[in-house]
């Protein structure tokens, strides 16, 4: 290895770059092997309602969803493109990380190689979800906060907001994160930074860009936190203290731990770490509010990129003895070992059957976040199953009726996993789109067609019987490896309303 300076200077860079376009290709060659998430389907059908908001998200997922159809059409590869390429680039914000935080090399490897490996981001960057982006988001806020609080130009808070306005219009989590910020720069000496105009033209400039989600919300009545509600109250288990902790071990690979607790101490407490003190505070406080708000443990892994960065720099510092020189060559081999070991778990890489197998021989159950029966697989690959053959069995249901019936026939779905499904896969048996009184599906209604005729999946036949004087049960789903609340669920056909569909509508309101 060249150990000039110049050598230095792109060595970390070139190996950095490797595995960011490794990463990039593992989640290419393997993100299609399944099929699509059932929060996919949502977001898909989200881009058909093109708005500044919705229930339970901000709207820049439903924009990017549009945009990869419109690219590549209905390609599950085409896409999880889009996530596999932040992946990517939340690799190499690691290493640039380090490397501003003054790691060379082995630091800024060790920072990239750490963020790709680490399971809770093998799984965010398959799937097209709000997490994926949500994480570069917050790599590039505190990638700028690095080189702010340096030194750097202060206009720089500018580019932070841009960046934050846009985050916030994807997830609203990024919230915590600017929250961390002021915190901890009231705790510590980069208080001197608010007491310039900078930071708060960039905060300023985040709302200005949020600003629109804002008053879709206020419109909307604000269901946002009308949903936040029921999920605490009646979908998210709760989460110990000590059940989140460890969560973040598990999540990031038990054998990056030491690293990225020592990259916390090393921004507490060590000297190269005090400009950035104001970043080990801001993991501090929103540790400490999620764990108070019994949030998803996963909700925080947008940070450790951070401190993987920094536990890499504290890492290089070391004196290079005979036993920190093997200590450094075993860290990224075993890292490596232990990745390709979990991989199977969060990659769509093994067959149903025998990931379960797997599943078994790891000892591996996944803990629940949420209040029903555990699936045999874990919930992320449970929930890529069993779609397509449930609109099949729709499908059948629908062309029973006759053409006059099909005309004044709706298809109801208990939830948006099963309506995203139906309208993606319907068009191609003839079906209508789906209508559904859970989240976004609600505000969108049941359309203006004169309706006397419901077909329901998810439903029972004692609630379809409260809208509908007659319901026969016609199907009922199936499919081994869904998710157990999916399965054996009855289809039915509700005749004779009790009530036009627009009066019965607002009792179908399901915001959870």
């Amino acid at each position: 290895m060249n150990t000039t300076p110049e050598g230095r200077r792109t060595t970390g860079p070139t190996l950095v770059l490797g595995l960011a376009v490794a990463t990039v290709l593992l989640h290419v060659l393997t993100n299609a092997r399944y099929s699509f998430f059932r929060d996919e389907f949502y977001y898909i059908a989200c881009g058909q309602h093109l708005a500044w908001g919705y229930v339970d998200h901000p709207p820049l997922v439903a924009v990017l969803a549009k945009l990869a159809r419109a690219l590549f059409g209905d390609s599950l590869a085409g896409l999880r493109l889009m996530p596999a390429l932040a992946g990517g680039v939340t690799v190499w914000l690691a290493g640039r990380m380090a490397r501003e935080l003054g790691g060379g090399p082995y630091a800024q490897g060790l920072a990239a190689l750490g963020v790709m490996v680490a399971p809770v981001y093998l799984e965010g960057f398959t799937l097209f979800t709000m997490n994926a982006f949500d994480i570069v988001a917050w790599s590039l806020i505190l990638w700028l906060a690095i080189r702010i609080l340096a030194g750097g130009s202060p206009k720089g808070w500018l580019l932070l907001g841009a960046i934050a306005g846009v985050g916030l219009l994807n997830k609203h989590s990024v919230l915590f994160l600017l929250a961390g910020l002021f915190v901890g720069m009231l705790l510590t000496p980069a208080r001197r930074h608010l007491r310039t105009r900078w930071p708060w033209l960039g905060g300023a400039l985040a709302l200005a860009i949020f600003a629109p989600h804002v008053v879709w919300q206020a419109q909307h009545g604000w269901p946002t936190l009308e949903f936040m509600s029921n999920a605490r109250r009646f979908k998210n288990a709760p989460i110990a203290p000590a059940r989140f902790l460890t969560a973040q071990v598990m999540n990031l690979l038990p054998l990056t731990a030491p690293i990225w607790v020592a990259g916390l101490g090393w921004l507490m407490l060590g000297r190269g770490g005090r400009p950035h003190r104001a970043l080990g505070w801001a993991y501090l406080f929103i540790l400490a509010v999620f764990i108070a708000t019994q949030a998803k443990p996963y909700y925080l892994c947008p940070f450790y990129p951070l401190l993987l960065a920094a536990g890499g720099v504290a890492v290089d510092g070391l004196p290079r003895t005979r036993l920190m020189t093997g200590v450094r060559a075993a860290i990224p081999a075993l890292w490596l070992a232990l990745g390709g070991i979990a991989a199977p778990v969060v990659l769509p890489i093994l067959p149903p059957a025998r990931l379960e197998r797997y599943l078994g021989r790891l000892h591996l159950r996944e803990p629940l976040s949420e209040r029903h029966r555990p699936p045999r697989l874990t919930q992320t690959f449970a929930d890529q199953f069993g779609w397509e053959e449930m609109v099949a069995k729709v499908a059948r249901a629908y062309q029973s009726l006759t053409p006059g019936e099909r005309a004044r026939c709706a298809i109801f779905a208990s939830n948006y996993g099963e309506a995203g499904a139906i309208d993606f896969y319907g068009p191609r048996y003839g079906l209508p789109s789906a209508i559904s009184g859970h989240n976004s599906y609600f505000l969108w209604g049941p359309g203006t067609r004169p309706i006397d005729i419901v077909i329901t999946v998810g439903e029972t036949q004692e609630d379809v019987g409260k809208s509908f004087r007659s319901v026969v049960e016609v199907d009922r789903t199936r499919n081994e490896w869904c998710m157990p609340y999916e399965d054996d669920l009855p289809i039915l056909i509700g005749r004779i309303p009790r009530a036009p569909l627009a009066e019965l509508w607002p009792h179908t309101k399901k915001y959870i």
